[in-house]
């Protein structure tokens, strides 16, 4: 099982639920399989407007 966490920088990571999560970093989404973590992370990819 997985999380997706956010840095304080904006990054995102899945990460392993077993872990303890880093200092300064939120979890946004889980406990999920990892297929479930990737899916979230690539929607918020696709939500970002595109550069002009």
């Amino acid at each position: 099982m997985f999380l997706v966490l956010v840095s304080p920088a904006g990054q995102y990571s899945i990460w392993p639920a077993v872990l303890q999560v880093p200092a300064g970093w939120q979890v946004v989404h889980g406990v999920a399989c990892r297929q479930s973590c990737e899916d979230y992370v690539q929607t918020l990819r696709n939500d970002l407007p595109l550069a002009a």
